[in-house]
């Protein structure tokens, strides 16, 4: 009996370890000794459900669990280490910034850091596109070559490789694309001034969602002025 007891001891000992120390399988998770050390306590970047053990924010918070999961910018009113935040005003200017104003200049990288100065409502909306009239980016072939290739990844796929609004998501069999993209080549965007088009790329428009994150400075304005050449044609 002594032996048995022993044994059924043992069995459910080895048993309590097993589960608590076992390793991953193929549709196992396993288990972790303290998974704090294993496991970020901040949430993951575009997934909305956070991980189990997380409770460092609890029932306190007032952000939902997808505000927390959007990707992160810098803080407002810092500038990443090497960048600038020299408006280009004209082309001298961009030539200062890439450093070609002195042989040991040296240069920054292209800029995503210029301070934007609207808020996402209609009434800045408005404003903006009063405001911002002119491109600050002179039009250049190498310049209309990165803003195509920009424009093919990024913005094609909705608003169409001729900006007409009929990209694949839309033109695609059985497609059940939630609402019309923009024709960027239609009479209303041919008369609408620059920023119409800078503040749609910073904070998105009806199901288009931000491409601030996506796009730095300068490639927003290339990406703007291959529309413009769109428009040309």
């Amino acid at each position: 009996m002594k032996y048995a007891l022993g044994a059924i001891v043992g069995i459910a000992l080895f048993a309590w370890l097993f589960s608590v120390c076992s390793p991953a399988g193929i549709n196992k998770t396993g288990h972790e000794y303290m998974p704090d050390m294993y496991h970020s306590v901040g949430y993951e970047a575009n997934q909305y459900n956070a991980y189990s053990w997380n409770h460092w924010d609890g029932d306190k918070s007032v952000f939902t669990k997808a505000e927390l999961s959007q990707p992160r910018g810098s803080v407002n009113g810092t500038i990443p280490r090497g960048y600038t935040a020299v408006h280009y005003g004209d082309a001298s200017a961009i030539d200062v910034v890439r450093g070609k104003n002195a042989p040991n200049a040296i240069a920054a990288p292209v800029n995503g850091q210029v301070p934007f100065y609207y808020e996402n409502t209609e009434d800045d909306r408005l404003r903006c596109e009063q405001e911002i009239t002119t491109n600050p980016f002179p039009v250049t072939k190498s310049g209309l070559e990165r803003g195509k290739a920009l424009y093919d990844v990024q913005c094609a796929i909705c608003h169409g490789e001729k900006g007409n609004g009929e990209g694949w998501l839309v033109t695609m069999p059985d497609s059940k694309y939630p609402a019309q993209p923009k024709n960027l080549v239609g009479p209303d965007m041919v008369e609408a001034k620059e920023g119409r088009f800078y503040f749609s790329i910073m904070y998105g428009k009806n199901v288009m969602g931000s491409y601030a994150d996506k796009l730095s400075y300068e490639e927003r304005w290339q990406v703007i002025h291959y529309i413009r050449s769109l428009q040309t044609k």
